[in-house]
């Protein structure tokens, strides 16, 4: 049974975790998904296909195997799947994985700009700059993702060009944290190019907080 694959507790904190991210500000009427690797099964649960999260309940979630194969639940899983399954087996530092679509990453985005971290919680959300990369349709397989995790590097946040942000992490309730840390960093870098040219942060290799000019 598919209790045995991912642990209930887990499945509930996913769709908690859910309710806290699934607004317009991070992920706008059923765009984006989340998943969760049990780490005692390495099975993982993840958001369904295209399904509303205002009705959405731990019934709805699908179970995957390691390999990103279906093994239960009544709907399909998430166009994005091979990917989480492919950052899970690369990763594993990670448990919980978040793609969202937030406004002001997805303007960084469009533009083909990465996103320089200026305040203390985006570092701390990101661990970095965070980098951008190509997306197309159909971009959702196992190269795609191992090309991802190149970008990434040590990183836990990419942006996808023209749709939206992937963050990785160990539960999901940091997922949502580092996922809404990184948006406020794009917001607050946004308004600060409109009057000059702020200052960015990063770690040190004592782990410090450390200041450059952006570009440094």
């Amino acid at each position: 049974m598919s209790e045995d694959w991912v642990s209930e507790n887990l499945k509930e904190r996913l769709i908690n975790s859910m309710r806290v991210a699934s607004t317009p500000e991070l992920m706008p009427a059923r765009q984006g998904n989340l998943s969760v690797r049990d780490p005692d099964t390495g099975y993982l649960a993840i958001t369904p296909h295209a399904y509303a999260y205002a009705v959405m309940n731990v019934e709805d979630l699908v179970v995957l195997d390691p390999a990103g194969e279906k093994v239960a639940g009544k709907h399909e899983p998430s166009a994005d799947s091979r990917v989480h399954a492919t950052v899970y087996r690369e990763r594993a530092d990670v448990n919980a994985v978040i793609h969202s679509e937030p406004p002001y990453v997805n303007a960084f985005g469009a533009l083909g700009r990465e996103i320089h971290t200026i305040t203390t919680n985006g570092l701390k959300s990101s661990r970095g700059d965070v980098p951008i990369m190509p997306f197309w349709a159909g971009a959702r397989d196992e190269a795609f993702a191992l090309d991802m995790l190149q970008v990434m590097g040590d990183r836990d946040a990419v942006i996808w060009r023209n749709h939206g942000l992937v963050v990785v992490a160990d539960s999901i309730e940091l997922a949502v944290d580092k996922t809404i840390g990184v948006e406020f960093n794009a917001q607050v870098l946004f308004i600060a190019l409109q009057v000059g040219q702020p200052q960015g942060l990063r770690y040190g290799g004592d782990s410090r907080i450390l200041t450059s000019d952006l570009g440094d």
